[in-house]
């Protein structure tokens, strides 16, 4: 059962974002409470339709203390700030450079964003490009 994640998580990676979501519906009927899970559904959604929708989708984490949520507090922070195009980005993004590989980047593309591009310039200047990628 456990596969269907792994496989909805590259499913992700390679933008097929419904056929992820699919897979993950299949995990998902039979561990509701997955932090993982749910994380990535809110991700796909996120890619599918908007911020409100996959932050909708994480309220099953945050709103209800969920047990394992403490298990994902960082990621779950970085991708609200994510879906929300990058709202709360300075008090969030900074101490999470070091923990999340996405968090340098989101926080230079706020940088670039709102014209400070010595600060982006600073925080990317030495990191390695590996792979392209678009966030919020």
């Amino acid at each position: 059962m456990a596969l269907n994640v792994y496989i909805a998580m590259c499913y992700y990676k390679l933008d097929y974002y419904d056929v992820s979501q699919d897979v993950l519906s299949i995990y998902l009927q039979n561990h509701t409470d997955s932090v993982v899970a749910i994380n990535l559904k809110a991700c796909n959604h996120f890619k599918l339709y908007n911020g409100k929708a996959a932050e909708n989708e994480l309220k099953l984490l945050t709103d209800n203390s969920h047990p394992n949520f403490k298990f994902a507090e960082d990621l779950i922070k970085h991708n609200l700030v994510v879906f929300r195009s990058g709202e709360g980005a300075l008090q969030v993004l900074p101490d999470l450079v070091d923990v999340i590989p996405e968090a340098r980047l989101n926080l230079a593309i706020y940088y670039l964003k709102n014209d400070e591009t010595l600060a982006a310039y600073n925080l990317m200047k030495d990191v390695e490009p590996s792979t392209p990628q678009v966030s919020f």
